[in-house]
């Protein structure tokens, strides 16, 4: 289903990426990278694979039909017989029910009389049963019960792996939105700096200023265009990502527009902080992963036990026989077998049962850790997101701050009591203040998405139905 989604959100952006005045936001974003990328469709692959081994083992429990035939075609003895048997085995009690038809016609040595039927053939129906080992479970049943809890362990870790690869697609998108805005900024005080430049030359030819000055100005000029062009690199390099993550959605032409035409104002979803919590779920798909791995290895606990058990086997058969002959065979026969077996030496099944018994208490404590782990690491997450929104509002007051200053400094320029030196730095200043302010902010989103990822919110059912079919908002 989320397929016929991403495909109809994916529809849906290419017609709005179509305008080149549209920007690139996160959720038409989104709605590229879900649309058919192949590490999605490895993991979809790879589901199918252990849906397809529970197919395989429930596979040992189909019914069958057998036949078996011979005849003597050379010697005294002119016999000759054919058997068609149908048996389906159960899951209870490790039983199997049976039904055969045989039939024969001719002479037989007395040491093959089992083979003579009348002339209509023997119909027979049976049950066979285990009554100690095999009877509460067995090799069959332990492969089911464990084909069925492997997938869903995989399902919790594909949507671990699910949660990795939106965020680091999500991550990519905030180091090219950081990229396109830090390459706009730098441009507008490289564009303001090349208008001044005019200005100065005329100064200096008409003797206003000495032409060191105008030295001066364009080595500082001449650095900011240096900067542009790190930061330009810097933009082309994030848009090769977001190429990686928008598979072949969309073309590098559609990037580069987009990255002419998108604002600095990134409208985070509103989703994202709705469901940042300050624990560990105990519904985390890594700890499910390790619950349903413990149920597994108690299955193959269960399993060593029965194996310790004597074995102890029963069989029910009547038969009867149609049509003419001798009249020993024309009454109807019931048949009851036993078979028992008891093993003197046991090691390798007290060795099995040891074995599981030490990866259970191994994957306990594993488990333990991981939970503390979990939660260290999201404390130390939380810690990181609350200074992190404190620096990005002292650096949003520093914006206004700096901005005060040189448009002072602006002022003081144009009535003559300031240089240009010192209107270049306030104007950096100014600019290297809006810089900061975006990186604090965009830093803020990095240490949200790090949550969510750390407690495997970015999954499939999260992107699809709660962000590309929701409205998004911006508290910031």
């Amino acid at each position: 289903m989320y397929k016929v989604f991403a495909y109809a959100a994916c529809l849906l952006g290419l017609l709005g990426m179509s305008a080149s005045s549209q920007a690139l936001t996160l959720q038409k974003y989104l709605s590229f990278v879900a649309n058919n990328h192949p590490e999605i469709l490895a993991l979809d692959a790879t589901t199918g694979q252990y849906g397809a081994d529970i197919e395989y083992a429930d596979g040992a429990y189909d019914a069958k039909l057998d036949h078996n035939s011979f005849s003597r075609v050379a010697g005294y003895y002119d016999g000759l017989q054919a058997s068609q048997t149908f048996s389906k085995p159960l899951e209870a009690y490790n039983a199997e029910i049976f039904s055969e038809y045989r039939i024969s016609h001719g002479d037989f040595p007395v040491y093959e009389q089992e083979y003579a039927t009348l002339s209509g053939g023997e119909a027979s129906l049976g049950v066979k049963l285990s009554l100690l080992q095999g009877r509460d479970t067995d090799k069959k049943r332990t492969a089911m019960a464990s084909a069925r809890l492997k997938y869903k362990m995989w399902s919790e870790e594909a949507k671990l792996a699910q949660s990795e690869f939106y965020y680091s697609s999500i991550l990519a998108y905030l180091d090219w939105i950081e990229s396109v805005s830090y390459y706009k900024k730098i441009e507008q005080l490289v564009e303001a700096g090349v208008n001044r430049q005019d200005g100065i030359k005329r100064r200096v030819t008409e003797g206003d200023i000495a032409e060191i000055e105008l030295l001066e100005y364009e080595t500082r000029l001449l650095e900011r265009q240096s900067t542009l062009l790190s930061a330009e690199r810097k933009l082309q390099a994030n848009i090769q990502k977001l190429r990686y993550y928008m598979h072949s959605n969309t073309s590098l032409n559609d990037i580069q527009n987009a990255s002419s035409n998108n604002t600095t104002d990134m409208i985070w979803p509103s989703a994202f902080k709705s469901v940042i919590h300050g624990g560990i779920s105990t519904h985390h798909p890594a700890l499910a992963a390790k619950t349903y791995e413990m149920q597994e290895l108690k299955q193959k606990m269960r399993l060593a036990e029965v194996s310790l058990l004597p074995k102890l086997d029963v069989e029910a058969k009547l038969a009867r026989d149609i049509g003419s002959g001798p009249t020993s065979l024309q009454d109807t026969e019931a048949k009851i077998g036993l078979y028992f077996s008891v093993p003197f030496e046991r090691s390798q099944a007290k060795a099995k049962k040891s074995r599981t018994q030490f990866e259970m208490n191994a994957l306990e404590q594993k488990t333990n850790a991981l939970k503390q782990l979990l939660d260290a690491k999201l404390q130390e997450r939380l810690v990181n997101l609350t200074y992190a929104k404190k620096l990005h509002d002292m650096q949003k007051k520093q914006v206004v701050l700096s901005r005060k200053l040189f448009e002072q400094e602006q002022r003081q320029f144009e009535f003559g009591s300031s240089d240009f030196f010192m209107l270049n730095n306030r104007e950096t200043d100014a600019f290297q203040a809006e810089l900061k302010a975006l990186t604090t902010r965009i830093n803020v989103f990095r240490e949200e998405l790090a949550i969510m990822k750390l407690q495997a919110q970015l999954d499939h059912a999260f992107i699809q139905h709660t962000v590309l079919y929701t409205r998004t908002s911006s508290n910031r």
